[in-house]
């Protein structure tokens, strides 16, 4: 009878690992993808901001020309 109960105990702690595993896991994945998300977003600002610059320096090397 013991061992039923060992075996049970056992068990259920495997299940309860498995589980708080498999949830752990679905977090980390939802974080990873929020944050590649974020990764793209400051991209695009990076190249409207590169491409902001490019244009000052040409209205400033216009200005200067003039």
């Amino acid at each position: 009878m013991e061992l039923i109960i060992l075996g049970f105990s056992c068990f259920t702690g495997i299940l309860g690992t498995y589980i708080k595993m498999s949830n752990d896991l679905t977090k980390i994945k939802s974080r990873v993808y929020y944050l590649e998300r974020q990764e793209g977003e400051v991209k695009n600002l990076l190249k409207e901001l590169c491409e902001g610059m490019q244009d000052i320096k040409l209205l400033l090397a216009e200005n200067k020309i003039k």
